[in-house]
């Protein structure tokens, strides 16, 4: 298990591409994140993360105190539920146009640039299509901008065509314990 862990936390320093991360234990979920965010932090790079304010709470205790005040400047926070739901509802076209002004501040600066995204949505939603059309949409443009993306998904919450959808808008899979290609 330990071993599963250190070869995780080695596969998130190296991996770019558009990752899917189906997550069930909350505790492994906060040290992948953290490890994620780091390998990004210690490449010289931003990183974006759009997460709950509860779970960043637990990522930020963790990275402050393996982080300098510089380095945690370089994190770029905003709460999932405003991100996601910036108009209200989760709409797949004004959300790519909030990503897109998100990420191009980042790339502007012209270093390597990360983003962790938590997508989560009230039990009265289904939002299985949206979803699709925003994974793809966002797949396409981080790949013309070379940049590195995982989307987390607690697994409780995702049926399992949804799944399958992402699993075909992504190039890596990732669980609490390992990652591989698609």
């Amino acid at each position: 298990m330990l071993e599963e862990t250190r070869q995780l936390k080695k596969d998130l320093q190296g991996v770019q591409g558009h990752i899917f991360y189906y997550f069930e234990d909350t505790n492994k979920y906060v040290e992948n994140a953290v490890a994620y965010i780091m390998a990004g932090i210690e490449q010289g790079g931003q990183v974006f993360v759009a997460e709950n304010s509860r779970l960043y709470c637990l990522i930020q205790d963790k990275l402050q105190s393996l982080l300098n005040s510089e380095q945690m400047n370089r994190i770029c926070y905003s709460n999932n539920f405003d991100f996601y739901f910036s108009k209200g509802t989760f709409h797949p076209e004004a959300l790519m146009k909030h990503c897109r002004q998100a990420v191009d501040s980042l790339v502007e600066k012209e270093v390597p640039v990360r983003t962790w995204g938590h997508i989560e949505w009230g039990k009265e939603h289904k939002l299985d299509r949206e979803i699709e059309i925003y994974e793809k949409k966002l797949d396409q443009m981080l790949f013309l901008d070379h940049i590195a993306s995982v989307c987390a998904y607690d697994a409780s919450r995702v049926s399992e065509s949804l799944k399958r959808t992402l699993l075909e808008s992504h190039e890596f899979f990732m669980t609490d314990d390992e990652i591989m290609k698609v």
